[in-house]
């Protein structure tokens, strides 16, 4: 038996009739939280850069996906084996440079390609994609980052030569922010929404 298919076996034994009562109670809504902490502390491991603890976390991370899996099928809603097929075929599809016969010159055609294969998927705002549940600050860099494929914000030129000097700006920015008693998080938030008008589009 694979690592893979034994994984499978345990959740199979957890959610069963004879299986952990805990574990049978659980929904998608529930899992949200654990799924959350899960992927945080596998990013700290990252972060740690300690190469068994990273396993470690990613072996959680990957569990909590099989469960959300196996808690689609239990539910009829869909199986890991859709889920898994419709990931690999999205894969294919938006990589023909790879997979089939088309040709680039450089990475930003690659990037090009891959928003122009979303549109015909029907995803015509790139910013669509981008969920709103994670960190304003995580989220107003992917927003920054798609707006600059689609032509909408230019490149920044900084003095600013590290990562402890832009570090150490956001920082004292922060530090600022604090004083004059306000929160971050919701500033940053707040200021998102002026780029996310329906009249933003490709």
């Amino acid at each position: 038996m694979s690592p893979f298919e034994k994984l499978l076996d345990i959740a199979n034994i957890l959610l069963s009739p004879t299986g952990c009562e805990w574990d049978r109670q659980q929904t998608l809504l529930t899992l949200q939280p654990y799924l959350l902490e899960e992927t945080h502390e596998l990013i700290q491991a990252i972060d740690s850069g300690d190469p068994q603890k990273i396993c470690e976390e990613l072996g959680d991370v990957f569990y909590a996906l099989v469960f959300i899996g196996k808690l689609g099928e239990k539910a009829g809603s869909f199986t890991l084996s859709e889920a898994l097929s419709g990931v690999a075929e999205k894969l294919i599809r938006r990589h023909p440079h790879v997979f089939g016969q088309e040709k680039v010159e450089s990475v930003q055609n690659i990037i090009d390609n891959w928003e122009t294969i979303k549109k015909k998927e029907g995803k015509q705002n790139p910013l669509a994609d981008i969920p709103h549940t994670l960190p304003a600050l995580a989220r107003s860099q992917r927003i920054i980052s798609k707006l600059r494929r689609m032509k909408k914000l230019e490149k920044v030129e900084t003095r600013l030569s590290s990562e402890e000097e832009f570090g150490e700006k956001i920082w004292q920015l922060l530090r600022e922010i604090e004083s004059q008693g306000w929160d971050a998080e919701s500033l940053l938030r707040r200021y998102c929404r002026k780029w996310e008008k329906p009249e933003i589009d490709s």
